[in-house]
C-alpha cells in the first residue's frame, strides 16, 4: 500500500483484484464512522488521477460554503427552525425580518467581509424606523445565525455578538388603555337590550373583565367555561397546535358578575344560529363564533371589536385593537390597589414580564407606599 497526498488531502492506493483502489482520509462522518472516499481503476496513475478530481471537488464544495453571504446563512438558520416545528407565524416573522432588514448586509461573505464595522453600521442604520425591542429581535436572529454558521464551518467567529444593541426610534408600542368612562360606555353597549343587533357583546365584556389575550378569546372552547362555578379556564389559544403562549398561561379565574348572563345569552343565540345550518354547539365547540360557525381570528375579531367601539361612542374606533382590552383589565386592577403579584397571576405572566409589557399602566409601587404611610399618620 503506497502512501501519497492528493492537495493536501492523506490517501493512499493499493492494489485489489485485477486493478487499483485509491481512498482519501477524511476524518469520520457525524455518526462516528470512518469517511474515506473510494475511486479505483486499472492502472495506479488513472486511481490518481480520479483521485485528484475528488479532491478538487471536496475543495470547490468547502469554498462554496466558505462563500456563504449573510442572507444565505440566515436562511439556513430559519430552514432549520421551521424543521424543527417553530410555529408558521414564528417563521413568517423571521423572513420578513430577513427579506426586509438583514437584507441591508445581506451580500456581505460571511467569513470573508463581514466586520463588527459593518454590523454596527447596519444597526445604526435600521435603528431610525425600527423599535428597540425589533432592533434588538432583529440584531438577535444574525447572532443566532452566525452561531450556526461556525458549527457548520462557514465562519470561526461571530462578529455580530460583538457589537452592543441600539436604541430605536422610540421604546416600541405605546402602552394605552381605555379611560374608566370609556369602559362604561363600551360595557353599556355590550350589554344593551339586544346586545348581539351589534353582535360581539359577550366577547367584548368577557376580555374587559377578565385580561385574556386576544389568541385566548379567539382559542376558547365551551369545556373552558363554567357557568354555573362562573369560572374561566384558558387551557389552550388560537396558536401554532392550539398551544398557550407560555407556561403561565395556563391557568382558571372568576368570572366578573357581568360576564356570566351575557355568556349565557351568547350561548342560547349560538345555538340558534348553529341550528340553522344543521350543526349543534358542543363542549369542542369555540365560545366565540361567527355567524357562519366558524372561531374569531385576529383580524375579524379586530373588525367586530371596532363596530361595538364605534356603537359605544368611542372616537376614533380605529386607532384600537383588542389587546387594549387587556391594558385595561391591568389599568383598573393597578388602579384599584390590587398588588402586581395578583395582576401577574391573572394574566398569566411572571412579575417581571409583566412590569415590563405594562408598565405604563401599573401605577407606581413607590407611590402606592407613599398613599400608606400617608393614612397611617393621617389617622395619628
Amino acid at each position: 500500500m503506497a502512501s501519497v497526498l492528493i492537495n493536501g488531502y492523506n490517501g493512499s492506493i493499493y492494489r485489489e483484484g485485477k486493478g487499483y483502489t485509491g481512498v482519501l482520509d477524511l476524518g469520520c462522518h457525524p455518526n462516528g464512522k470512518r469517511n474515506r472516499p473510494k475511486r479505483k481503476a486499472a492502472t495506479k496513475a488513472a486511481v490518481k488521477e480520479k483521485l485528484k478530481k475528488l479532491a478538487e471537488s471536496l475543495d470547490k464544495g468547502r469554498t462554496a460554503t466558505k462563500d456563504k453571504t449573510v442572507t444565505q446563512a440566515v436562511t439556513d438558520y430559519i430552514d432549520d427552525l421551521e424543521r424543527q416545528g417553530r410555529a408558521p407565524k414564528t417563521i413568517e416573522g423571521l423572513r420578513s425580518w430577513n427579506r426586509n432588514h438583514i437584507v441591508k448586509i445581506g451580500a456581505l461573505k460571511v467569513d470573508a467581509e463581514l466586520t463588527p464595522t459593518h454590523v454596527s453600521e447596519w444597526l445604526i442604520g435600521i435603528a431610525e424606523n425600527l423599535a428597540t425591542t425589533t432592533i434588538a429581535n432583529v440584531h438577535g436572529l444574525l447572532s443566532s445565525a452566525l452561531d450556526r454558521a461556525i458549527v457548520h464551518g462557514i465562519t470561526d467567529r461571530n462578529v455580530s455578538r460583538m457589537v452592543a444593541n441600539i436604541q430605536g426610534k422610540n421604546d416600541g408600542r405605546e402602552s394605552k388603555s381605555f379611560s374608566p368612562s370609556q369602559v362604561r360606555a363600551i360595557l353599556a353597549r355590550a350589554t344593551a337590550e339586544v346586545p348581539f343587533r351589534v353582535r360581539f357583546g359577550a366577547y367584548v365584556i368577557l376580555a374587559l373583565t377578565s385580561g385574556l389575550r386576544g389568541d385566548e378569546l379567539n382559542g376558547l372552547k365551551w369545556y373552558g367555561l363554567d357557568l354555573d362555578k362562573g369560572t374561566v379556564s384558558v387551557l389552550r389559544a388560537d396558536r401554532h397546535k392550539g398551544k398557550t403562549k407560555t407556561e403561565q398561561s395556563f391557568r382558571s379565574q372568576e368570572l366578573a358578575a357581568i360576564a356570566i348572563p351575557a355568556l349565557k345569552a351568547w350561548r342560547e343565540i349560538q345555538a340558534k344560529e348553529f341550528a340553522v345550518f344543521g350543526g349543534t354547539v358542543t363542549d369542542e365547540t369555540p365560545v366565540f363564533t361567527r355567524p357562519d360557525g366558524t372561531q374569531y381570528t385576529q383580524r375579524t375579531a379586530r373588525y367586530e371589536f371596532r363596530k361595538v367601539l364605534k356603537f359605544a361612542g368611542i372616537e376614533d374606533p380605529e386607532a384600537w385593537t383588542v389587546r387594549e382590552t387587556r391594558t385595561t383589565f391591568v389599568s383598573v386592577m393597578s388602579h384599584n390597589g390590587v398588588p402586581r403579584e395578583v395582576i401577574a397571576d391573572i394574566c398569566g405572566h411572571t412579575v417581571k414580564t409583566l412590569e415590563r409589557h405594562y408598565r405604563k399602566v401599573l401605577r407606581p409601587v413607590h407611590r402606592q407606599s407613599a398613599d400608606v404611610i400617608n393614612s397611617v399618620f393621617r389617622a395619628a
